[in-house]
């Protein structure tokens, strides 16, 4: 990643609907040079696009972080990436200190952490214990949500 990948990165975390000719102009480089490091970018993982929402505007969900423990430290990677393969979690975190991974999860307001508990969590082997926080009130946090539900909704035509 150079300064000009740096610099585009910067103006699509101002606003990501920003266009690339947008961009190019303020960058002052082609429309076609922004265009092809947006996509290197993401095909490279380096960088996501997407609309995220404050979790204040959704009062169906909270935000909850986990703290989980392993049996066995070298499963850390095995059992990070089960877990952020699930739909309710955010992120997932290898940490140092008290927890081993830090988990990150949009969980609906009514039995969404017990279900999520018994459920998902509860289907991942190697995990010895979990201690779980309730997110109060977040500043400058946003969240991606799945506001339409892809298998149950028809096709918008």
């Amino acid at each position: 990643m150079d300064e000009l990948d740096k610099r585009i990165i910067a103006l699509l975390v101002e606003d990501g609907r920003m266009s690339n000719n947008e961009i190019a102009r303020i960058l002052e480089v082609s429309e076609g040079t922004v265009r092809n490091r947006i996509r290197k970018l993401t095909e490279n993982h380096m960088v996501k696009v997407s609309g995220l929402v404050s979790p204040d505007a959704i009062s169906e969900k909270q935000l909850f972080f986990l703290g989980v423990k392993v049996a066995v430290s070298k499963d850390l990677s095995i059992i990070s990436e089960k877990l952020s393969q699930l739909q309710q979690v955010q992120s997932v975190y290898i940490t140092t200190g008290r927890y081993d991974i830090i988990i990150e999860a949009w969980l609906p307001v009514k039995s969404g952490l017990i279900d999520f508990l018994c459920g998902p969590l509860a289907s991942i082997g190697g995990i010895v214990s979990t201690e779980t926080f309730l997110v109060m009130k977040s500043y400058g946090k946003w969240v991606q949500e799945q506001v339409v539900d892809k298998m149950t909704e028809p096709p918008l035509e």
